[in-house]
């Protein structure tokens, strides 16, 4: 059962789910195309046909969707370990459901339709594909049910703080991304978004500069996501 004040789990890295499921990581990286982006490069649109699955290798990217007024809205980070693009996965044709945007230089490995269907003579990559497409469903529900239960002010910090482990690594816990968009990966306004970083960067968890969010007191930020 899903708790609301559960801190939500690390993603499970497509090389652990290729390792669950018995494929050959050798055979699935020589199956795989290598691509390269550069920051701010479009890896594609929303409303595009869907084309390859990527697993992201290197980097960040950043996933927008269209709102209702219009406006593209980011939904969510993902980091090297992740996958998107399952809709080739799901029935093999469609349209890609978001945006998905390079934060800073990004390397993936893609598997198009006809390499995918290669790969079916392989040993356990079929019980692969299954976990990636479950893994991204199982993210999705959580980020619904945090939306509808948990408070904004913790989604808040929640969100800086999974940020802020993601982006230590190769930034130093300077998250670039503005104040707008941790609103709408927070679901919530940009009025309300604004106050709660304020207040966070006047107890010195964060400083807040001009697209980007510098975490100060990562230890002092977790205990307070974790406990509010």
């Amino acid at each position: 059962m899903w708790e609301a004040d559960a801190p939500p789990t690390p993603r499970p890295h497509w090389r652990v789910l290729s390792e669950q499921a018995g494929l050959d990581e050798r055979e699935l990286r020589a199956a795989c195309r290598r691509r390269y982006y550069e920051r701010g490069e479009t890896i594609f649109h929303e409303g595009d046909p869907a084309g390859a699955l990527h697993l992201l290798e290197m980097g960040h990217v950043a996933v927008r969707v269209t709102t209702l007024a219009g406006d593209m809205s980011i939904i969510d980070v993902l980091h090297a370990g992740d996958t998107f693009g399952e809709q080739l996965l799901i029935d093999g044709g469609g349209e890609r459901s978001a945006s998905v945007t390079a934060i800073g230089k990004v390397e993936t490995l893609t598997l198009d339709q006809v390499r995918t269907e290669a790969l079916h003579n392989l040993p356990g990559v079929d019980q692969f594909l299954l976990m990636v497409v479950g893994s991204r469903l199982h993210e999705t529900t959580r980020q619904l049910l945090e939306a509808r239960y948990v408070p904004a002010d913790e989604r808040v910090l929640r969100c800086v703080d999974r940020l802020a482990d993601e982006f230590s690594a190769t930034d130093g816990g300077v998250i670039p991304l503005t104040q707008a968009d941790i609103a709408s990966m927070a679901g919530i306004t940009r009025s309300t978004a604004n106050r709660m970083l304020h207040n966070a960067e006047d107890d010195g968890l964060v400083e807040i500069g001009r697209g980007k969010i510098r975490v100060l007191d990562p230890e002092a930020l977790h205990r307070r996501a974790s406990r509010i």
